[in-house]
């Protein structure tokens, strides 16, 4: 089998990054393993503790498992959150399972960094960030790969392409857009405002009618009776909406730091292989929109 060199691919499909949730298997291995001809490999079973590879790799050494993870990944790396404090040149064996359900992909790399996450706090579980570059990987897989990868950012450019319309729009017309919010927030908590007052009245006038029913008060005594009724669920509602709003926004936190983490993941892939003429031009055409900006804004 032909050897791929991902990390001097010139197919410029090879660089394309998404961020994707996979099911991940990993574990490390010595430099002379991850050269040897990937068809002496046993593909890895579904499970981590059945997964183990032959042909210069202990049979008793297991995958270390990370399922359902986000990662960045392309045909040439990846980069993922991991239990074990790696080391920059450490080879790995990893298997990729897709959520498009075909086969596993299993290729070595070798780590190009490890760093204490920051997309974790004191409770993570996996305390470091991985980046490695693809060192051998058979033509089926990288074909494999490169497909889901073009699946993924067809599905993502229509997002991205929606969220710079946005961008573009905003700071074309500031006024306009904010303007256009604000209305939009206010008319929304009227409406909000105007549902609640509905459900509540809705519900006291059927309480009122069942109280009335069942003890045939007068007016005074139900709507006494009506109002002790609502008052414990209220204070139970709002009991529970105060113990759930800390744990909420933990996890918008987390989330956040986690969706930074990969964005800067990726543009560490992605500056580390641009060749010095385009980190010029890159850096060059960034000042002359950041300079034009602020020309025509002052």
């Amino acid at each position: 089998m032909d050897k791929v060199n991902m990390t001097t691919n010139q197919n410029r499909r090879g660089s394309f990054r998404i961020h994707d949730e996979v099911n991940l298997f990993y574990k490390k291995i010595d430099e002379q393993s991850a050269t040897e001809p990937q068809s002496t490999f046993i593909t890895a079973g579904k499970k981590a503790q059945d997964a183990a590879l032959t042909t210069g790799l202990a049979a008793d050494v297991q995958f270390n498992s990370k399922e359902t993870c986000d990662i960045n990944i392309s045909a040439s790396g990846l980069a993922f959150n991991c239990d074990d404090a790696l080391k920059e040149g450490d080879c790995l064996m990893v298997k990729i399972l897709l959520a498009s359900g075909k086969k596993p992909i299993v290729a070595p790399c070798q780590v190009v960094y490890c760093r204490n996450s920051q997309a974790n706090d004191s409770e993570s579980e996996c305390p470091y960030f991985v980046g490695a570059h693809f060192i051998d990987m058979k033509d089926e897989d990288q074909e494999l790969l490169i497909e889901h990868v073009d699946k993924k950012r067809l599905h993502s450019r229509w997002i991205n392409g929606t969220i710079l319309a946005v961008v573009i729009t905003v700071i074309v017309l500031p006024d306009v857009v904010f303007g256009l919010l604000l209305e939009l927030a206010h008319f929304l908590f009227e409406l909000l405002l105007e549902f609640s007052h509905l459900a509540f009245e809705f519900i006291e006038s059927n309480l009122d009618h069942l109280v009335e029913h069942l003890f045939e008060t007068d007016v005074h005594n139900t709507q006494i009776i009506v109002f002790y009724i609502i008052v414990p669920f209220v204070c139970y509602g709002l009991y529970r909406l105060i113990w759930a709003i800390p744990p909420f926004f933990r996890r918008i936190k987390k989330k956040q730091l986690a969706y930074w983490s990969r964005k800067k993941a990726y543009l560490l892939f992605y500056w580390r292989e641009l060749s010095p003429f385009n980190k010029f031009k890159l850096v060059l055409a960034s000042v002359a929109v950041i300079a034009l900006y602020v020309f025509l804004g002052f």
